[in-house]
């Protein structure tokens, strides 16, 4: 099936029925409905579909979700940064191995001509009961906030040190890689200055004068993050992509931003994104701590307290970077969240680096 419909409006009964009844013979597909359309970075709908017999009696799930790229905009924009290509190829290979909480793939491909991709995914407000929010709606008591540091650490573990482009294949960037082709492909130097001008207000003063050298700094973090130990990385841990299932278990999901690198990459964007400021600064040293040691109870080599936390401080950079290139957008780029869900994520990304000091941290190299 190396077909991708143009749109999800060109799914066809007989299209589904190849997509997912492949393993159990004589099921097919009678009927399907779409939902209505969300648009981002990706276009998303929900999809409901009717099972003959053979398949209701397989137990097939019919409460899926879509993910695809079906306007020239949404695809180009893909194309920069590889979106597509990302979370249609993790929701192939890596999505079956994984033991968290997150969507079950049921059909994932991507057609590098066109830059189509389409994913089918279990509707996980159906099959898991969840609900979800976003940064201005969502906030972390200490228990949920350890519970999110478990659930990175347990990701993270499961890959420590594995040669996961190797394992792969070549799409599976690090961090660094990743980085340097958005620098190329979107400006990203550029959109950088633009977002710490239209975000201006709720900057603070310090980090602001020093603005100018933000983006040498963010490739000097991803070129520590990817001297360590390497792992799989979700990239974008914001709370707009995570999910709180009906049994009360975190669970993640919108894995278009996968790379290869060292785990604090995705603990400074959690915390700096999951946590109020107030909150952050009374709770981060401690669930730093508690990161490193999960991933020592799972066998994995960590460094020593002063290290990781040094880690976390300069790995801060990042976070930063996905809200202000949000906010610092071209003018044709879709627009990709709420405006006030921008800037409160700007405010306390930028917080944090200010409060960590994370460019004084730069300056004090690394520990590999």
């Amino acid at each position: 099936m190396r077909e991708i419909p143009p749109t999800p409006e060109n799914l066809t009964d007989e299209w589904l029925t190849l997509a997912l009844c492949r393993e159990i013979p004589d099921a097919r597909v009678v009927h399907h409905e779409l939902g209505p359309r969300s648009d981002g970075t990706s276009s998303r709908r929900t999809l409901r579909v009717q099972f003959n017999d053979v398949g209701c009696a397989a137990g097939l799930n019919g409460r899926l979700f879509t993910k695809s790229g079906p306007g020239f905009m949404m695809r180009l924009v893909s194309a920069a940064v590889g979106l597509g290509a990302i979370e249609s190829a993790f929701y192939a290979q890596i999505r079956p191995e994984l033991l968290i909480e997150a969507p079950a793939t049921r059909y994932s491909t991507y057609d590098p001509v066109t830059n189509r991709w389409l994913v089918i995914l279990d509707d996980v407000s159906h099959t898991r009961g969840a609900h979800f929010g976003t940064i201005l709606t969502r906030r972390l008591d200490r228990t949920q906030a350890e519970e999110v540091i478990d659930f990175l650490a347990a990701l993270h573990a499961q890959f420590w040190n594995t040669p996961l482009r190797k394992r792969f294949g070549h799409w599976m960037l690090d961090s660094y890689e990743w980085m340097a082709r958005l620098n190329v492909t979107i400006n990203a130097p550029r959109r950088i200055q633009v977002g710490f001008q239209r975000a201006r207000e709720v900057i603070p003063t310090e980090l602001y004068r020093r603005s100018r050298e933000v983006p040498a700094a963010l490739m000097r973090s991803l070129q520590i993050n990817t001297a360590g130990p390497q792992t799989l990385l979700h990239g974008d841990v914001h709370p707009g992509n995570w999910y709180v299932s009906g049994d009360d278990r975190m669970g993640l999901y919108d894995w278009q931003c996968v790379v290869r690198g060292e785990g604090a990459r995705d603990i400074a964007y959690a915390l700096s994104t999951h946590l109020t400021v107030e909150n952050r600064r009374a709770w981060e040293r401690d669930l730093v701590a508690r990161y490193y040691e999960r991933l020592a109870e799972a066998g994995c080599q960590v460094p020593t307290a002063v290290e990781s936390f040094l880690t976390y401080r300069q790995q801060m950079f990042h976070a930063m970077f996905m809200w202000l290139v949000t906010i610092g957008r071209y003018s044709p780029q879709p627009e990709m969240q709420p405006k006030d869900v921008t800037l409160e994520s700007v405010r306390r990304t930028c917080q944090a680096a200010q409060d960590l000091d994370a460019l004084g941290a730069i300056a004090a190299g690394h520990r590999y």
